[in-house]
Parts: C-alpha cells; structure tokens; sequence
C-alpha cells in the first residue's frame, strides 16, 4: 500500500491492525513520511477550527432571530424557532468544549502523535557466538521490531523469573502488535514491581488508555504521572489538555 493511501485511511479511521503497524514504523523511520503527517494534521486541525467558528456564527444569529420575535405570544413561534431555541440552550450549557467532544475525539491521530518506542537502555546486544540466552533472544527481536517473536520470548522470560524489567517491554510489545488490554495488564504490572520503570508505565499506560479509547482512565493515569513524576511531565500536560 502506497504512503498517501496509509494516510488517507488513517485520518479516515479505516486502518486495519496490520496497517496501523506499518504506519507507526513509518512515523519512526520515515522523516518525510512524518512531515505529511504532521502538515494533514495540523491542516485538519484548522478546518476544523474554522467549521467550529462557522457554526456558532450561525448559532449567534439564530439567537437574534429568535429574540426578535415577539416573545410576549408564545403562540407565533413556530416548532423551528422552538427547536432551534433547544439548540442553543443544550449548546450553551454544555458549552463549546463539550461540544467539540461531542463532535468527535481522534483517539488514533493522539495516540500516533504521542507514542514513540521505548529504547531498550536494560540489555546490551552482542556479536559474541557464546551470547545466547532468553534475554538477548528477546531484546534482539524488540530492536528488529519483530514484535512477535519479542512477546513470545518475553513471555517464556517471565515465567523464569529473575528479569525485573520484562512487563515494561513486553507492554511495548503488545503496543506495536494492537494488543491494548495485554499491553494495559503488562503496564499496571510494571507499575507495581518495577520502580526503576515505573513513571515510564504511567506514561505508557495512559497512551494504551488512549489507544483502547478509555477517555476517562487516560486522565485519570496522566494526572497521576503528573502529580508525582518528572518523566514526560510537559508532554503529558499537553495531553491532557487535549482531553479534558
């Protein structure tokens, strides 16, 4: 599949898993590939400003019109101007921020935006003919982004015991191969048995939140990474924002 077609499903939301791998490793590896994306986006961002501006425009003028009228006989308005009337109450009251959640959170593009692989700073990969343990299997498929051969290795390292850090990069595994609840389990399990990583799990844990679509326990993480961690504090602000 082409570049521009990657992207064109990807800002419509039709990606499959497969492709959605294919398209992360390309925001990793591909600087001009980035680049576009990075314009469509933000262009997206303006178009949607701007339709947001548009709309309470018109909303602005329907509010005089319907002042206008003469307000004192109920009994002329008509069901538009009544309808219209709820409109504009149920959108002041909610107010506009709600409303351009209501008009739709692009979970995907927040994710992609902010996830980026975790290096692996635990394992030193050698060229030596005697280095070959479970450990090195793993961390060798990780950096070949063989994500598959990685959780199984991973995996068959957890059950043996003795290496702190494999829920951390199991999790990114999981990540990559679209894995949302595993990569959650792996984090929260990083979170409890791991101090040397665990900032970085809140961290991570929130884009998995993200990238599953729970709203209000990515907040709820972000805050948490905030109030008591230095890791990707600016970032995690950042995110936040955008979602509250």
């Amino acid at each position: 599949m082409d570049k521009e077609n990657l992207l064109f499903r990807y800002f419509s939301n039709q990606l499959t898993e497969e492709q959605k791998k294919i398209f992360q490793e390309l925001l990793e590896t591909d600087k001009e590939f980035k680049a576009q994306f990075e314009f469509e986006k933000d262009l997206k961002r303006v178009i949607k400003k701007n339709e947001n501006e548009n709309l309470k425009v018109k909303l602005v003028g329907y509010e005089k019109e319907i002042n206008a009228k003469d307000k004192s006989n109920p009994s002329k308005w008509t069901f538009k101007n009544w309808s219209i009337a709820a409109s504009i109450g149920l959108l002041i009251g909610l107010g506009w921020i709600a409303y351009n959640t209501f008009s739709g959170l692009d979970y995907n593009e927040l994710y992609a935006t902010n996830f980026e692989t975790y290096p692996n700073t635990v394992y030193m990969i050698t060229r030596s003919v005697g280095d070959q343990s479970l450990e090195r299997d793993a961390f060798a498929a990780y950096e070949a982004s063989n994500y598959e051969k990685a959780v199984t290795a991973f995996l068959e390292l957890k059950t043996e015991g003795g290496f702190t850090h494999t829920d951390f990069y199991l999790a990114q595994s999981y990540l990559y191969l679209g894995k949302d609840q595993e990569a959650i389990d792996a984090l929260k399990s990083t979170i409890l048995n791991d101090t040397e990583f665990k900032a970085e799990a809140y961290w991570y844990l929130s884009l998995a939140y993200l990238k599953s679509k729970n709203k209000e326990k990515a907040i709820a993480t972000l805050k948490d990474l905030i109030e008591n961690f230095d890791y990707n504090k600016e970032r995690a602000q950042a995110l936040l924002k955008e979602l509250d």
